[in-house]
Protein backbone atom coordinates (compact mmCIF):
# COMPACT_ATOMS: atom_id res chain seq x y z
CA UNK A 1 0.00 0.00 0.00
CA UNK A 2 1.51 3.45 -1.10
CA UNK A 3 2.10 6.08 1.56
CA UNK A 4 2.65 9.02 -1.70
CA UNK A 5 5.54 6.98 -3.23
CA UNK A 6 6.45 5.07 0.30
CA UNK A 7 4.84 1.45 0.99
CA UNK A 8 3.76 0.50 3.88
CA UNK A 9 3.82 -3.02 3.97
CA UNK A 10 1.21 -5.64 5.45
CA UNK A 11 1.94 -8.15 8.21
CA UNK A 12 0.49 -11.44 8.76
CA UNK A 13 -2.31 -10.04 11.36
CA UNK A 14 -3.26 -7.80 8.21
CA UNK A 15 -4.71 -9.96 5.97
CA UNK A 16 -6.86 -13.69 6.32
CA UNK A 17 -8.21 -16.30 3.35
CA UNK A 18 -11.52 -17.89 3.71
CA UNK A 19 -13.48 -20.28 1.52
CA UNK A 20 -16.91 -21.25 0.71
CA UNK A 21 -18.78 -22.97 -1.68
CA UNK A 22 -21.75 -22.54 -3.77
CA UNK A 23 -24.49 -25.14 -4.77
CA UNK A 24 -26.64 -25.28 -7.63
CA UNK A 25 -28.71 -28.32 -8.32
CA UNK A 26 -28.62 -30.35 -11.51
CA UNK A 27 -31.11 -32.58 -12.48
CA UNK A 28 -30.90 -34.55 -15.60
CA UNK A 29 -33.64 -36.04 -17.07
CA UNK A 30 -34.27 -39.79 -18.75
CA UNK A 31 -35.74 -37.94 -21.86
CA UNK A 32 -33.23 -35.34 -22.40
CA UNK A 33 -30.85 -38.62 -21.86
CA UNK A 34 -32.93 -40.88 -24.61
CA UNK A 35 -35.71 -39.65 -26.83
CA UNK A 36 -36.34 -35.93 -26.61
CA UNK A 37 -34.60 -34.92 -29.64
CA UNK A 38 -35.42 -37.65 -32.17
CA UNK A 39 -36.16 -41.56 -32.08
CA UNK A 40 -33.87 -43.64 -29.60
CA UNK A 41 -30.94 -44.44 -30.68
CA UNK A 42 -30.35 -41.69 -33.31
CA UNK A 43 -31.64 -38.62 -31.68
CA UNK A 44 -29.76 -34.97 -32.57
CA UNK A 45 -28.93 -34.65 -29.23
CA UNK A 46 -26.39 -37.67 -29.56
CA UNK A 47 -22.99 -37.41 -30.98
CA UNK A 48 -21.16 -40.78 -32.38
CA UNK A 49 -18.06 -40.44 -33.63
CA UNK A 50 -16.22 -42.49 -36.45
CA UNK A 51 -13.43 -43.89 -33.59
CA UNK A 52 -16.80 -45.71 -32.12
CA UNK A 53 -14.87 -45.52 -28.81
CA UNK A 54 -17.61 -43.25 -26.80
CA UNK A 55 -20.73 -41.40 -27.31
CA UNK A 56 -21.35 -37.25 -26.21
CA UNK A 57 -24.71 -35.84 -25.37
CA UNK A 58 -26.04 -32.62 -25.20
CA UNK A 59 -29.29 -30.68 -23.87
CA UNK A 60 -29.59 -29.68 -27.60
CA UNK A 61 -29.25 -31.01 -30.76
CA UNK A 62 -25.47 -31.22 -30.92
CA UNK A 63 -25.51 -29.05 -34.51
CA UNK A 64 -26.74 -26.36 -33.05
CA UNK A 65 -24.92 -23.67 -31.17
CA UNK A 66 -26.90 -23.10 -28.34
CA UNK A 67 -26.24 -26.84 -27.24
CA UNK A 68 -24.30 -27.37 -23.93
CA UNK A 69 -22.17 -31.10 -23.50
CA UNK A 70 -23.80 -32.37 -20.86
CA UNK A 71 -21.22 -35.53 -20.51
CA UNK A 72 -19.51 -38.29 -22.15
CA UNK A 73 -20.19 -42.48 -22.34
CA UNK A 74 -18.02 -45.34 -22.88
CA UNK A 75 -17.59 -48.61 -21.52
CA UNK A 76 -14.58 -51.20 -21.36
CA UNK A 77 -13.56 -54.54 -20.00
CA UNK A 78 -10.22 -55.52 -18.30
CA UNK A 79 -8.02 -57.44 -20.40
CA UNK A 80 -7.05 -60.11 -17.72
CA UNK A 81 -10.90 -60.37 -16.94
CA UNK A 82 -11.44 -64.50 -16.66
CA UNK A 83 -15.08 -64.96 -16.59
CA UNK A 84 -16.69 -65.17 -20.02
CA UNK A 85 -13.51 -64.79 -21.81
CA UNK A 86 -12.00 -62.35 -24.12
CA UNK A 87 -14.52 -59.49 -25.88
CA UNK A 88 -15.33 -60.46 -29.35
CA UNK A 89 -16.49 -57.30 -30.42
CA UNK A 90 -13.74 -53.68 -30.38
CA UNK A 91 -12.04 -55.75 -27.93
CA UNK A 92 -9.17 -53.84 -28.04
CA UNK A 93 -10.66 -50.98 -27.80
CA UNK A 94 -12.49 -51.74 -24.57
CA UNK A 95 -9.03 -53.34 -23.03
CA UNK A 96 -7.60 -49.80 -23.68
CA UNK A 97 -10.77 -47.81 -22.39
CA UNK A 98 -10.64 -49.88 -19.06
CA UNK A 99 -7.21 -49.53 -18.73
CA UNK A 100 -7.15 -45.96 -19.30
CA UNK A 101 -9.92 -45.03 -16.81
CA UNK A 102 -8.59 -47.94 -14.15
CA UNK A 103 -5.01 -46.67 -13.81
CA UNK A 104 -5.65 -42.98 -13.66
CA UNK A 105 -9.00 -43.62 -10.89
CA UNK A 106 -7.48 -46.46 -9.19
CA UNK A 107 -3.57 -46.34 -9.86
CA UNK A 108 -1.11 -49.48 -9.61
CA UNK A 109 -0.22 -52.10 -7.24
CA UNK A 110 3.75 -52.71 -6.39
CA UNK A 111 4.18 -54.37 -9.09
CA UNK A 112 3.53 -51.42 -11.27
CA UNK A 113 0.44 -53.41 -12.54
CA UNK A 114 -3.22 -51.51 -12.78
CA UNK A 115 -5.30 -52.05 -10.25
CA UNK A 116 -9.10 -53.15 -11.21
CA UNK A 117 -11.89 -51.36 -10.31
CA UNK A 118 -13.46 -53.36 -7.57
CA UNK A 119 -16.42 -53.34 -4.75
CA UNK A 120 -14.33 -52.11 -1.77
CA UNK A 121 -12.21 -49.16 -3.30
CA UNK A 122 -9.08 -50.90 -2.63
CA UNK A 123 -6.05 -50.97 -3.68
CA UNK A 124 -5.15 -54.38 -3.38
CA UNK A 125 -8.20 -56.29 -4.04
CA UNK A 126 -7.77 -60.09 -3.15
CA UNK A 127 -11.47 -61.49 -3.73
CA UNK A 128 -12.75 -63.39 -6.84
CA UNK A 129 -13.67 -61.57 -10.37
CA UNK A 130 -17.37 -60.80 -10.52
CA UNK A 131 -19.04 -63.56 -12.26
CA UNK A 132 -21.70 -60.96 -13.59
CA UNK A 133 -24.56 -60.63 -10.75
CA UNK A 134 -23.06 -57.88 -8.50
CA UNK A 135 -22.72 -60.32 -5.85
CA UNK A 136 -20.39 -63.19 -6.32
CA UNK A 137 -16.83 -61.13 -6.86
CA UNK A 138 -15.06 -58.18 -5.40
CA UNK A 139 -13.40 -57.58 -8.89
CA UNK A 140 -15.44 -55.59 -11.99
CA UNK A 141 -13.55 -56.31 -15.18
CA UNK A 142 -16.66 -54.71 -17.08
CA UNK A 143 -17.04 -51.18 -16.39
CA UNK A 144 -19.83 -48.42 -17.73
CA UNK A 145 -18.18 -44.75 -17.51
CA UNK A 146 -19.91 -41.73 -17.48
CA UNK A 147 -17.87 -38.51 -17.52
CA UNK A 148 -19.56 -35.49 -16.57
CA UNK A 149 -18.59 -32.21 -18.04
CA UNK A 150 -17.94 -28.53 -15.92
CA UNK A 151 -20.90 -27.39 -17.08
CA UNK A 152 -22.47 -29.45 -15.07
CA UNK A 153 -20.22 -30.45 -11.97
CA UNK A 154 -18.50 -27.26 -12.11
CA UNK A 155 -15.35 -27.63 -9.20
CA UNK A 156 -17.11 -30.89 -8.19
CA UNK A 157 -19.78 -32.68 -7.65
CA UNK A 158 -21.23 -32.02 -4.07
CA UNK A 159 -20.97 -34.74 -1.46
CA UNK A 160 -24.14 -37.26 -0.12
CA UNK A 161 -26.11 -34.93 -3.29
CA UNK A 162 -25.93 -37.59 -6.50
CA UNK A 163 -28.81 -40.00 -7.30
CA UNK A 164 -29.67 -42.58 -10.27
CA UNK A 165 -32.48 -43.90 -11.14
CA UNK A 166 -31.75 -47.32 -13.38
CA UNK A 167 -34.78 -49.43 -15.00
CA UNK A 168 -33.77 -53.03 -14.16
CA UNK A 169 -36.89 -54.48 -15.95
CA UNK A 170 -37.40 -55.54 -19.12
CA UNK A 171 -35.31 -53.61 -22.48
CA UNK A 172 -38.62 -52.87 -23.29
CA UNK A 173 -40.17 -51.88 -20.06
CA UNK A 174 -37.36 -50.94 -18.26
CA UNK A 175 -38.90 -48.27 -16.29
CA UNK A 176 -41.48 -50.84 -14.51
CA UNK A 177 -38.87 -52.04 -12.10
CA UNK A 178 -36.44 -49.12 -10.55
CA UNK A 179 -33.03 -48.96 -8.55
CA UNK A 180 -31.78 -45.84 -7.48
CA UNK A 181 -28.69 -45.60 -6.77
CA UNK A 182 -26.98 -42.51 -4.53
CA UNK A 183 -24.42 -41.70 -1.84
CA UNK A 184 -27.12 -40.60 0.29
CA UNK A 185 -24.47 -41.77 3.12
CA UNK A 186 -21.91 -39.45 2.49
CA UNK A 187 -21.31 -36.45 4.63
CA UNK A 188 -18.73 -33.44 3.80
CA UNK A 189 -15.78 -33.21 6.19
CA UNK A 190 -16.48 -36.60 7.46
CA UNK A 191 -14.13 -39.02 5.35
CA UNK A 192 -15.34 -42.12 7.43
CA UNK A 193 -17.99 -41.79 4.46
CA UNK A 194 -16.09 -41.92 1.72
CA UNK A 195 -12.77 -42.46 0.17
CA UNK A 196 -9.63 -40.53 -0.73
CA UNK A 197 -7.18 -43.21 -1.76
CA UNK A 198 -8.07 -42.58 -5.85
CA UNK A 199 -5.02 -40.27 -7.30
CA UNK A 200 -8.05 -38.43 -8.66
CA UNK A 201 -9.22 -37.51 -5.91
CA UNK A 202 -12.45 -38.20 -3.39
CA UNK A 203 -14.63 -40.97 -4.18
CA UNK A 204 -18.07 -42.67 -2.82
CA UNK A 205 -19.39 -45.91 -3.12
CA UNK A 206 -22.69 -46.57 -4.78
CA UNK A 207 -25.41 -47.87 -2.37
CA UNK A 208 -28.99 -49.61 -3.36
CA UNK A 209 -31.45 -46.45 -1.58
CA UNK A 210 -30.51 -43.56 -0.23
CA UNK A 211 -30.08 -44.66 3.60
CA UNK A 212 -27.25 -43.02 6.38
CA UNK A 213 -25.55 -46.45 6.86
CA UNK A 214 -22.18 -46.18 5.10
CA UNK A 215 -21.82 -49.54 2.76
CA UNK A 216 -18.20 -51.44 2.82
CA UNK A 217 -18.90 -52.79 -0.82
CA UNK A 218 -21.07 -51.83 -3.68
CA UNK A 219 -21.68 -53.77 -6.17
CA UNK A 220 -23.02 -51.29 -8.20
CA UNK A 221 -20.26 -48.19 -8.69
CA UNK A 222 -18.01 -45.78 -7.83
CA UNK A 223 -18.65 -41.58 -8.33
CA UNK A 224 -15.37 -39.25 -8.09
CA UNK A 225 -16.50 -35.92 -7.03
CA UNK A 226 -13.70 -33.90 -8.02
CA UNK A 227 -13.63 -35.45 -11.44
CA UNK A 228 -17.24 -35.41 -12.34
CA UNK A 229 -16.96 -39.18 -13.33
CA UNK A 230 -19.20 -42.11 -13.07
CA UNK A 231 -18.45 -45.84 -12.77
CA UNK A 232 -21.26 -48.24 -12.93
CA UNK A 233 -20.65 -51.80 -13.12
CA UNK A 234 -22.65 -53.46 -15.75
CA UNK A 235 -24.47 -56.62 -13.77
CA UNK A 236 -27.75 -57.77 -13.72
CA UNK A 237 -27.71 -56.09 -9.87
CA UNK A 238 -27.39 -52.63 -11.10
CA UNK A 239 -29.60 -52.91 -14.81
CA UNK A 240 -31.29 -55.93 -14.11
CA UNK A 241 -31.48 -58.88 -16.86
CA UNK A 242 -31.78 -57.37 -20.15
CA UNK A 243 -28.73 -54.58 -20.71
CA UNK A 244 -29.19 -53.90 -24.44
CA UNK A 245 -32.00 -55.16 -27.27
CA UNK A 246 -31.49 -57.62 -30.45
CA UNK A 247 -32.20 -54.87 -32.68
CA UNK A 248 -29.31 -52.82 -30.89
CA UNK A 249 -27.41 -55.65 -30.71
CA UNK A 250 -27.06 -56.30 -34.59
CA UNK A 251 -28.61 -59.71 -34.28
CA UNK A 252 -31.04 -60.89 -36.78
CA UNK A 253 -33.33 -62.43 -34.11
CA UNK A 254 -34.87 -59.03 -32.34
CA UNK A 255 -36.10 -61.29 -29.95
CA UNK A 256 -32.98 -61.89 -27.82
CA UNK A 257 -32.26 -59.28 -25.22
CA UNK A 258 -28.59 -59.61 -23.98
CA UNK A 259 -27.53 -59.80 -20.23
CA UNK A 260 -24.91 -56.72 -19.17
CA UNK A 261 -22.27 -59.41 -19.39
CA UNK A 262 -23.20 -60.91 -22.59
CA UNK A 263 -23.17 -57.04 -23.80
CA UNK A 264 -19.58 -56.39 -22.67
CA UNK A 265 -18.53 -59.16 -24.06
CA UNK A 266 -20.08 -59.31 -27.61
CA UNK A 267 -21.83 -55.58 -28.31
CA UNK A 268 -19.72 -52.95 -29.63
CA UNK A 269 -19.21 -49.61 -27.00
CA UNK A 270 -21.98 -47.52 -28.96
CA UNK A 271 -25.02 -50.27 -28.27
CA UNK A 272 -23.69 -50.84 -24.49
CA UNK A 273 -23.41 -47.56 -24.01
CA UNK A 274 -27.38 -46.99 -25.80
CA UNK A 275 -28.89 -49.75 -23.79
CA UNK A 276 -27.33 -47.63 -20.34
CA UNK A 277 -29.22 -44.92 -21.88
CA UNK A 278 -32.28 -46.44 -22.13
CA UNK A 279 -32.12 -47.32 -18.44
CA UNK A 280 -31.46 -44.31 -16.94
CA UNK A 281 -34.13 -42.64 -15.84
CA UNK A 282 -33.01 -39.55 -14.40
CA UNK A 283 -29.55 -38.63 -12.51
CA UNK A 284 -29.47 -35.70 -10.16
CA UNK A 285 -27.23 -33.91 -8.01
CA UNK A 286 -25.87 -30.60 -6.80
CA UNK A 287 -22.60 -29.02 -8.51
CA UNK A 288 -20.34 -27.13 -6.04
CA UNK A 289 -18.34 -24.09 -7.22
CA UNK A 290 -15.44 -22.89 -4.46
CA UNK A 291 -15.06 -19.03 -3.75
CA UNK A 292 -12.03 -18.54 -2.70
CA UNK A 293 -11.38 -15.26 -1.00
CA UNK A 294 -8.25 -13.00 0.71
CA UNK A 295 -9.06 -10.02 2.85
CA UNK A 296 -6.95 -7.28 3.56
CA UNK A 297 -7.00 -4.54 6.37
CA UNK A 298 -5.79 -1.66 5.57
CA UNK A 299 -4.90 0.54 8.14
CA UNK A 300 -3.92 4.31 7.63
CA UNK A 301 -2.66 5.59 11.28
CA UNK A 302 -3.50 9.57 11.88
CA UNK A 303 0.18 10.43 10.37
CA UNK A 304 -0.30 8.59 7.29
CA UNK A 305 -1.60 9.19 3.93
CA UNK A 306 -2.40 13.01 4.55
CA UNK A 307 -1.35 14.26 1.32
CA UNK A 308 -2.03 13.53 -2.47
CA UNK A 309 0.40 11.76 -4.59
CA UNK A 310 -0.77 14.91 -6.93
CA UNK A 311 1.41 17.04 -8.31
CA UNK A 312 -1.17 20.13 -8.26
CA UNK A 313 -1.36 19.32 -4.13
CA UNK A 314 2.20 20.58 -3.49
CA UNK A 315 3.97 23.93 -5.53
CA UNK A 316 7.90 25.12 -4.25
CA UNK A 317 8.37 21.76 -3.27
CA UNK A 318 6.27 22.82 -0.60
CA UNK A 319 2.58 20.96 0.59
CA UNK A 320 -0.08 23.47 -0.25
CA UNK A 321 -1.93 24.47 3.08
CA UNK A 322 -5.48 27.08 3.35
CA UNK A 323 -4.62 30.54 3.37
CA UNK A 324 -1.34 29.97 3.99
CA UNK A 325 -1.13 28.81 7.42
CA UNK A 326 0.78 26.00 8.56
CA UNK A 327 -1.55 25.05 11.48
CA UNK A 328 -4.90 24.54 8.94
CA UNK A 329 -3.24 22.07 6.50
CA UNK A 330 -5.33 20.74 2.73
CA UNK A 331 -7.41 18.05 3.33
CA UNK A 332 -6.52 14.52 1.77
CA UNK A 333 -9.39 12.11 0.13
CA UNK A 334 -8.62 8.23 -0.29
CA UNK A 335 -10.07 7.53 -3.78
CA UNK A 336 -8.15 3.88 -4.63
CA UNK A 337 -6.03 1.34 -3.08
CA UNK A 338 -3.18 -0.58 -4.81
CA UNK A 339 -1.51 -3.76 -3.31
CA UNK A 340 2.18 -4.35 -4.96
CA UNK A 341 4.52 -7.13 -4.81
CA UNK A 342 7.50 -7.23 -2.84
CA UNK A 343 9.56 -5.88 -5.56
CA UNK A 344 6.91 -2.40 -5.93
CA UNK A 345 4.77 -3.92 -8.65
CA UNK A 346 0.86 -3.28 -8.67
CA UNK A 347 -0.93 -6.32 -8.42
CA UNK A 348 -4.40 -4.85 -7.72
CA UNK A 349 -6.33 -1.83 -7.38
CA UNK A 350 -9.34 -1.67 -5.39
CA UNK A 351 -12.07 1.59 -6.07
CA UNK A 352 -13.93 2.78 -2.95
CA UNK A 353 -17.21 3.66 -3.48
CA UNK A 354 -17.02 7.29 -2.28
CA UNK A 355 -13.90 9.27 -1.55
CA UNK A 356 -12.89 8.61 2.57
CA UNK A 357 -11.58 12.50 4.36
CA UNK A 358 -8.25 11.75 5.52
CA UNK A 359 -6.40 13.96 7.85
CA UNK A 360 -3.97 13.91 11.43
CA UNK A 361 -6.32 13.77 13.42
CA UNK A 362 -8.21 10.64 11.65
CA UNK A 363 -7.22 6.85 11.41
CA UNK A 364 -8.64 4.26 8.82
CA UNK A 365 -9.56 0.87 8.77
CA UNK A 366 -10.25 -0.20 5.09
CA UNK A 367 -11.30 -3.76 4.45
CA UNK A 368 -9.91 -4.69 0.44
CA UNK A 369 -11.35 -9.03 -0.43
CA UNK A 370 -10.14 -10.19 -4.02
CA UNK A 371 -12.02 -13.21 -4.88
CA UNK A 372 -10.75 -15.96 -6.84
Amino acid sequence: MANNGVFKTLGPNDFGDSKASLHEQIPVTGTIISGTYGTFPSESNVKYFNTGDHVDLYDYPHASSSANFMFSMTAGRDVNATIGGAASTQATIKNNIYRQFAQQYVGYDTDQSVVPFNASGVLNPTGIEDAGDGASGDRFSDAIFIDFSRVLMKDEIKKGSFQIAIGTASYNDPFSGIKTLSDAHVVEGNQQTFKTNSPMGEYALLQNGTTATVPSTSSHGLLYYQAGLLVLFPNTSTFGSQLISGSLFGLVDTTLQPDPREAMLSASVSDIVNGARAHIQNIQFNNTTELNSTTYFLRAANNEFNYSNNPSFVTGSEIIVKAGNAGNPSVAYITTVGLYSADNQLLAVGKLSEPLKKTPQDELNIKMRIDY
